[in-house]
């Protein structure tokens, strides 16, 4: 899935755009990659309008230089952190047909989130 969201490892006032949010991951595009095997957690909102929020832990399995950034693979989901992937994806699919100012900038549109490095590889 398309996504557009703001990601900060330690300012909550630096963003940084991410995208491909999966039942498995996100891509986070960045300049600054962290090490493969870096543990983070992840926070973001979806949906400012009516707004879902998204907590986890992932751990950084691979960077690629075009675009510039991470994958980051998700870790041991809770179920509830399980269920608000699966709103965002079912919440997804019904915008698709409607107009809205989502409509505007392919994917969704998302702020927030902040990632903590946990511990680096």
């Amino acid at each position: 899935m398309p996504l557009s969201v703001a990601f900060s490892e330690a300012d909550p006032r630096t963003t940084t755009p991410v995208s491909d949010l999966s039942q498995t991951g996100v891509f986070v595009h960045t300049d600054e990659q962290l090490p493969i095997g870096s543990v983070i957690d992840i926070r973001f909102t979806v949906f400012p309008e009516e707004p879902v929020l998204f907590e986890g832990k992932g751990t950084v399995v691979r960077h690629t230089d075009d675009p510039r950034g991470m994958g980051v693979e998700f870790l041991d989901l809770s179920h509830g952190a399980r269920e608000v992937l699966r709103e965002i994806q079912i919440r997804h699919e019904a915008q698709k047909g409607r107009n809205t100012l989502t409509r505007s900038h392919p994917g969704l549109r998302t702020h927030g989130l902040v990632a903590k490095l946990i511990e680096k590889a």
